[in-house]
């Protein structure tokens, strides 16, 4: 199978391009290929808020820590400082002016992008009923391999060299954040509301199926622009409710009340990615065009809650 890149669609935290896949039996297919490489990415490739362009002497830095057997247990001391912490330990925590700092942010990068990759595959499973209709249709994983300009790595490395991806169904129209100019919107602002609360729904049917989305807002929604429907699009930073639950039961503090899915839901409102969809859109609108949308509405997470300790038998 080879691809033929026809567009560059983005390389924030990870390269996205438009490419024409051609297949052994000679069919073509028109998708998005993303893939999770650390040497690329300008807001992954980021410290103190500067870009850092991959080099040939990071790579040299990357291949010897890697191959002096080094990566194993980098990533188990990344692991455990990560979880003391509570939260990500940013790769640019590694870089500094010891020997292996080079070498040790390329590793972090390197876990990032293996996590995006599992965390975007895995929600784009679990929300299988909503591929073509509200995200796009995942057609394939992917796995770039052997394109090394020295000495191939020993099997037991191979893997940290792979590159992975994923191919995604293409929706051809606009971001939604530029719905007010992009030419394949409605002319007719009367339409936008319609647009933008459909974008807020489609965030609300993501959470109900367990997915919460860390990176929310009105750029990772394209909208079609033949159908005029909003895709959520960008599952790479995520989090799943069944393994939240998990944490939280080892947090519990033995209260009789307590209950995962109310936690949940009471992260949902703290959360609220209908309205850091809809919220961006409705401000933005008001401040450059003058336009007061009305009505666009949300969840109502109270009731959401209240209705789950009742069916529960939970204290309100």
């Amino acid at each position: 199978m080879t691809a033929v890149i026809q567009n560059i669609l983005g390389t924030t935290m990870s390269p996205v391009r438009e490419v024409v896949v051609r297949t052994q039996s000679g069919s073509e297919l028109r998708a998005v290929l993303k893939i999770y490489d650390r040497r690329f990415g300008l807001d992954l490739r980021q410290v103190k808020r500067h870009p850092d362009p991959h080099r040939a002497a990071h790579e040299d830095a990357f291949r010897s820590f890697v191959e002096q057997g080094k990566m194993t247990g980098f990533l188990r001391e990344h692991e455990r400082e990560t979880k003391e912490r509570g939260t990500p330990v940013q790769a640019s925590h590694y870089l500094d002016e010891t020997q292996d700092g080079r070498a040790r942010y390329e590793a972090a990068l390197w876990q990032e992008c293996a996590e995006h990759f599992e965390c975007e595959t895995e929600a784009y499973s679990r929300l299988s009923d909503l591929q073509g209709s509200l995200i796009p249709q995942m057609y394939a994983h992917v796995r770039i391999t052997g394109a090394y300009e020295t000495q191939p790595p020993s099997r037991s490395t191979a893997r940290y060299f792979e590159i992975r991806g994923v191919l995604l169904q293409v929706i051809g129209g606009y971001k939604l954040w530029d719905i007010a100019t992009a030419p394949d919107a409605p002319a007719n602002p009367g339409a936008w509301q319609a647009i933008i609360q459909s974008a807020c729904n489609a965030a609300y049917e993501v959470n109900r199926r367990g997915v919460v989305m860390e990176d929310c807002a009105p750029r990772n929604v394209v909208v079609d622009a033949r159908t005029q429907r909003p895709f959520i699009i960008d599952l790479a930073q995520c989090e799943f409710r069944d393994r939240l639950a998990e944490v939280w039961r080892a947090m519990d503090d033995n209260d009789e009340d307590w209950d995962p899915d109310v936690e949940y839901w009471q992260l949902m409102r703290q959360s609220n990615n209908p309205g850091k969809i809809g919220a961006p859109m409705v401000r933005q609108l008001q401040l450059q065009r003058g336009i007061k949308l009305q009505g666009i509405t949300y969840p109502d997470y109270d009731g959401i809650i209240r209705d789950l300790r009742r069916k529960k038998g939970l204290k309100s």
